[in-house]
């Protein structure tokens, strides 16, 4: 077979270009071809991958859920996919948790060679020109994220969100947005509008598993004495408490979500800076083949 490895420079801990060189060693010793496949910045990456799909017969990506998403949105916007291997190499890596993907590297590539593959879910929105791997948010969270930098990141890990969610959490007032889903129409005032492909948050299992549908939680109508309980869900992403005028919780495949604000709203998708409302988000159920165990649900 031959591979494309593809790989962001700057994603986690910055050592991906060492990580590829390794790979392409093994991927030898078995038996098979590669090709390096990396880019200055992500639109340029997107086209490249989405322009040379034909050249392999499967992908390797090295990085985190941001790295990913570049790679899936090639596959969306080509309309074509390949099987993809995944090497966790991010700061966050909420997609390869959830699918089992092991973080050693040797093991990861025996996964990648063992052939096994599994059709999973992601998101699509833009007209399908935008992938969501793992998770979409707006509001506080994706206000709270949009300030950490990569440097940042390295240094702290995923400790430095709660202590950007503890100077931030009495800054930023709720955003008033108009959502729409399968049995849902309504216009709310959001603090935390969080959609995830998977049930995992930061590694942490937060909601039962749907791997056929989009996991929503919305934070609303916050006040004063509720503070401790967005406090509580910065520092554990925990949403097991039962719904109540506070917390909405949605499992829809299709959702739109509107701003009625004067001024944008800006979404941040796998980690990055999204696309701002409004926004209509689509599960593509079983959309990307990926190597893993064969574990099914």
């Amino acid at each position: 077979m031959h591979y494309a490895i593809f790989y962001n420079p700057t994603a986690g801990r910055g050592d991906n270009e060492a990580t590829a060189k390794k790979i392409a060693t093994k991927l030898k010793k078995a038996g098979h071809t590669s090709e390096a496949l990396t880019a200055p910045n992500p639109e340029e990456a997107v086209k490249k991958i989405r322009n040379s799909l034909t050249d392999y017969d499967a992908l390797i990506s090295i990085g985190g859920d941001g790295t990913l998403n570049l790679v899936a949105t090639a596959f969306l916007q080509a309309n074509k996919t390949i099987p993809l291997g995944i090497i966790p190499g991010g700061t966050v890596n909420n997609f390869a948790t959830r699918w089992e993907i092991p973080t050693d590297l040797n093991q990861a590539i025996s996964l990648i060679l063992a052939q096994k593959l599994q059709h999973v879910g992601i998101g699509s929105c833009q007209d399908g020109q935008k992938a969501i791997v793992s998770s979409l948010t707006f509001g506080t969270l994706a206000d709270i994220s949009n300030q950490v930098r990569q440097s940042e990141k390295r240094k702290f890990g995923l400790l430095i969100y709660p202590l950007k969610g503890l100077k931030q959490i009495s800054q930023k007032a709720s955003y008033h947005v108009h959502i729409q889903a399968e049995n849902f129409d309504k216009k709310m005032k959001v603090w935390i509008f969080l959609l995830t492909t998977t049930h995992l948050v930061g590694g942490i299992d937060y909601v039962a598993s749907n791997p056929h549908a989009f996991h929503v939680s919305i934070l609303h109508n916050m006040r004063l004495g509720k503070l401790f309980q967005l406090l509580f869900f910065v520092l554990t992403g925990n949403l097991r408490q039962k719904e109540n005028n506070t917390l909405t919780y949605l499992k829809p495949k299709k959702i739109t979500v509107k701003s009625l604000e004067q001024k944008s709203i800006y979404s941040r998708i796998d980690g990055d800076k999204g696309p701002a409302l409004p926004l209509t988000i689509e599960f593509l159920d079983g959309f990307l083949p990926i190597y893993t165990a064969g574990k099914k649900d």
